[in-house]
């Protein structure tokens, strides 16, 4: 199975936000899963490539060109597959073609942009896949308050709330995902 990460290009203040995603890295490799990101070596997404790597997972990052003309390393070299894109639009294209399932891990703008347009996706049905959060030591609760003052101010129906499904740990979000694989046996 595909499983697209949606992260962040910086750690974070707290580093149990890298050591997620380093143990999401492994479970993805260890239980024979590939990955499929955003491409750069930086950040709690190339923690999570390295890890994936180590663990024996097919990594396909998929970057903006652009990112190879920053003065600094972004771009990660050491991938299974790399695709080099002309614009952000487009390397969500691709991460949402590729992907099985997506899970979302602390992040900032970009992650929240990946986030919102599958969930718009999904709600539009163009595509039919399951999208999990990863609520590491609550990071995303206020996101989620904001999700339920949509829904009790008539903006968000309960069928499209349900799109996004929240693990607060890992134990949870990898459960919830080998259930999702053992429903459809033919992603593997």
């Amino acid at each position: 199975m595909r499983i697209c990460v949606y992260c962040a290009s910086s750690m974070g203040k707290d580093g149990a936000y890298a050591e997620t995603a380093r143990e999401l890295g492994r479970w993805i490799g260890q239980n024979g899963h590939s990955l499929v990101y955003g491409g750069a070596c930086c950040g709690t997404m190339g923690v999570l490539a390295d890890a994936a790597l180590q663990s024996g997972a097919y990594v396909h990052g998929i970057i903006p060109r652009f990112f190879e003309h920053y003065s600094f390393e972004v771009v990660h070299k050491n991938l299974s597959q790399t695709t080099l894109v002309d614009n952000m639009a487009e390397r969500k294209k691709i991460l949402v073609k590729e992907a099985h399932v997506f899970v979302t891990l602390p992040g900032s703008y970009g992650t929240m942009d990946e986030l919102f347009e599958t969930l718009a996706l999904c709600q539009l049905k163009q595509i039919e896949k399951p999208v999990f959060l990863l609520n590491i030591h609550g990071f995303y609760n206020p996101l989620l308050s904001q999700l339920e003052a949509m829904q009790e101010a008539g903006f968000l129906c309960k069928g499209n709330r349900s799109l996004l499904s929240v693990a607060d740990d890992m134990a949870a979000l990898t459960q919830a995902i080998s259930e999702y694989s053992r429903q459809h046996p033919k992603l593997l």
